[in-house]
């Protein structure tokens, strides 16, 4: 065979694998082959499952599902909840990273005063990375935080030209931020919304043909990765 590439294995930071409570839209087996179909030999799993993936004994289940049928490699992110804060160590040996939402989005899961944010910062294990779900200012809150703590941050599907701008900001500075951005808020904006009507409807938001532009323009230099963000839901 000729004129073929060989790349390693790639890996995608930010799937949702709807496990557990969502095994009629995707089990750890049709999403693993997915992602295998597609060049990918890593998943990082969110947590905004049902229930959530906020408690050690719910994490545990799901790995040793995961374990018993995965076709690539699987982590799992454990998720930043009020009630579950005291915790928050005890999900440590589960997952590679914790999630914390500060903005809307699908499931339970949302973080929105300033003493748990505070309690995830001191609490969660330094040798592991602290991701967060942040549009608009609450970017700004994430590169505060990060700066305050002086630990990594990194900022999911950011998909607006002044969210990347603040963060090209940040990393001029040398604060400890990275973050990703998705294939539909590259080649999509809000004008295709309407035609793809339910089929259309993620979060963030589609976005505006210059917050397109913006994400294009840092992709070799602020941006560190692209995720999928996969997401499946039933027709």
């Amino acid at each position: 065979m000729t004129n073929l590439i060989t790349l390693p294995g790639l890996v995608d930071v930010h799937t949702h694998l709807r496990v557990p409570g969502g095994e009629h839209k995707e089990d750890f087996t049709s999403g693993t082959a997915a992602a295998l179909a597609g060049g990918i030999t890593t998943v990082l799993a969110m947590p905004n499952t049902s229930p959530p993936l906020t408690q050690p004994a719910i994490l545990a289940e799901t790995l040793e599902k995961a374990q018993r049928s995965i076709l690539c490699d699987v982590g799992l992110f454990a998720g930043a909840s009020p009630e579950t804060i005291d915790n928050l160590l005890e999900l440590n040996p589960y997952t590679v990273a914790l999630k914390i939402y500060l903005n809307d989005t699908f499931g339970p899961l949302r973080v929105e005063d300033l003493p748990t944010l505070n309690k995830c910062f001191r609490l969660w294990p330094r040798s592991k990375l602290i991701a967060m779900h942040a549009e608009g200012q609450s970017v700004a809150v994430g590169i505060g935080l990060a700066a305050a703590y002086q630990r990594p941050v990194h900022f999911c599907h950011i998909s607006r030209k002044e969210e990347i701008e603040l963060i090209a900001a940040a990393k001029a500075q040398r604060l400890p931020v990275t973050c990703e951005v998705t294939p539909h808020h590259l080649f999509l904006t809000q004008d295709d919304a309407e035609q793809l009507g339910p089929l259309g409807d993620m979060r963030p938001r589609l976005a505006a043909v210059e917050d397109v532009a913006a994400l294009w323009a840092h992709i070799h230099s602020t941006i560190d990765c692209i995720a999928t963000d996969h997401a499946p839901h039933t027709l």
